[in-house]
């Protein structure tokens, strides 16, 4: 397996993450490597060889194109990966897409949108420049297009981003009604401009940002079980709502800590992973 991970631009900053370069020979259903997607993140995808699948389980199961982004995972959604796989991946921000592209982010929640059939930008001969160049020459590529796709943006939701980005700050533990006087926005302005460019409801990603911060917590603390975690940290008030969360964005009940179903080798996005294997959330 060869795995890349860049870093863009510092004028892509805060929205664009990271790049990865993934290609395996393998032939068949294949792992995902560690670390790949992240719970609460957004993705663009390019993928120039292989099958990805995705069936997330409150939703229909969908395959990629060869050029998609890729909305929130808000449920546990499992991923199929058929090989020999090549594919580039720029890891997005919570309002990255947003930002980038300019479309309303909650129709792709759970989903994607094909990215060769938008206006604008060729995202089609961005991939095909993709295809054509070599792992080092990947960075600058990506840079140079999402440069140019955020300055066709005309741009007016900073105070979106000041909203999410407090959110995070706080790990999700600020209620809708202190979070909307706070930026003096009624309550259904702010779901509504939130939906909007984040693509999903303020309650719902304070909540996950609560979520990933407890298995950010638990995985350093090397703790096995889920019933610590209320006396460990502050995240969650009682073991009853952990337990609900956990099975909300992960599919089963905190008893198992595993990435991968040993019977059909699928990844669960918002899972957290045993070490050195899986998806993680974080």
């Amino acid at each position: 397996m060869n795995f890349h991970i860049y870093r863009p631009a510092a004028n892509l900053h805060p929205y664009v993450k990271h790049y990865y370069y993934w290609h395996d020979d393998t032939s068949g259903v294949i792992n995902l490597p560690q670390n790949l997607l992240s719970l609460g993140d957004q993705y663009m995808v390019f993928l120039q060889q292989g099958e990805v699948s995705c069936q997330p389980c409150q939703h229909t199961t969908f395959s990629l194109p060869q050029t998609a982004v890729v909305g929130h995972f808000t449920c546990s959604s499992q991923l199929k990966v058929k090989g020999p796989v090549k594919v580039v991946i720029v890891h997005l921000n919570a309002y990255g897409s947003y930002r980038m592209l300019g479309i309303n982010m909650h129709a792709i929640s759970n989903y994607y949108r094909d990215l060769g059939k938008m206006p604008g930008q060729n995202w089609n001969a961005l991939a095909a420049q993709l295809a054509a160049a070599d792992a080092a020459g990947i960075p600058s590529l990506l840079d140079t297009a999402l440069e140019g796709a955020m300055q066709q943006q005309a741009y007016n939701k900073q105070e979106v981003e000041e909203v999410a980005n407090f959110l995070q700050e706080k790990d999700g533990h600020v209620s809708i009604a202190d979070l909307a006087a706070r930026f003096r926005l009624s309550r259904p302005t702010l779901e509504r401009l939130f939906m909007e460019v984040v693509g999903l409801p303020p309650k719902l990603y304070a909540r996950m940002l609560r979520f990933k911060k407890a298995m950010q917590l638990l995985q350093q603390t090397s703790i096995p079980q889920w019933q610590p975690m209320t006396a460990n940290n502050s995240q969650y008030y009682n073991e009853a709502v952990f337990r609900q969360d956990y099975v909300y964005f992960n599919g089963q009940t905190p008893s198992f800590f595993n990435t991968f179903n040993n019977n059909n080798n699928t990844a669960a996005v918002a899972q957290m992973p045993v070490p050195a294997t899986g998806v993680a959330v974080a």
